[in-house]
């Protein structure tokens, strides 16, 4: 049976569907056979010392049901990365209020929750900050045991863009617009050590920000 230990003397294995029982003692074969014939030696597929699994490699169910072949009933993994995502505007609500004038639904944060989500990380929901410097550093102050913030909104050139001033005023701002578009106002720094990326709050912007440059950052 497929599966079992070979019997001792024997050199090759014969498929059922290729045997057939003539009486209690006879069996005739519809081919010829070969030394080695449908046998798997130990150690055909991995050796002691063979790099199965290198690290840093991502776990998905292949992966993992190639570490329980080998007897591996845990192995050391690196925990998910936090990410924390905030967004920025008074004229945000969430979607299912009623919308009112001067309002738009935010649906930058089911898009980045959800993308965050597929790319393993642990998320953080930070909520809608309104355009207020002050409320602005509270909130970054506040995700402090996260690995990254993630922001969207507040990043322009306009009175109540306030990301950039408190990346300068308590960080430290590395970077302030990309040569692209959609996308130009992209923010990058650090918010009393926690790495801070700041998307254009325009969900077109938001999206292609994330897609090309956010996204590989969680994944280097």
């Amino acid at each position: 049976f497929t599966g079992a230990p070979v019997p001792e003397g024997a050199d090759c294995v014969e498929m059922q569907e290729n045997a057939e029982v003539l009486d209690d003692q006879r069996v005739r074969f519809t081919e010829s056979l070969k030394p080695e014939q449908n046998i798997r030696p130990q150690g055909q597929e991995t050796r002691i010392g063979d790099t199965v699994l290198a690290a840093g490699t991502r776990l998905g169910p292949i992966e993992l049901g190639l570490a329980a072949s080998l007897g591996l009933a845990e192995v050391d993994v690196v925990r998910r990365v936090r990410v924390a995502v905030l967004s920025t505007g008074d004229e945000l609500i969430e979607p299912g209020q009623p919308l009112g004038p001067g309002q738009i639904y935010n649906s930058n944060r089911v898009l980045l929750c959800s993308w965050l989500k597929r790319l393993q990380c642990e998320v953080v929901d930070a909520g809608i900050l309104p355009d207020d410097l002050a409320q602005t550093r509270a909130a970054l102050a506040s995700l402090h045991e996260v690995d990254l913030i993630l922001s969207t909104g507040g990043v322009s050139v306009g009175e109540a863009d306030f990301l950039g001033h408190a990346l300068r005023e308590e960080g430290e701002l590395l970077l302030w617009k990309l040569a692209i578009k959609p996308g130009k106002p992209l923010t990058f720094g650090h918010f009393r050590g926690v790495p801070v990326i700041g998307l254009p709050g325009n969900p077109a912007s938001t999206l292609v920000t994330f897609a090309l440059l956010a996204r590989a950052y969680l994944l280097r």
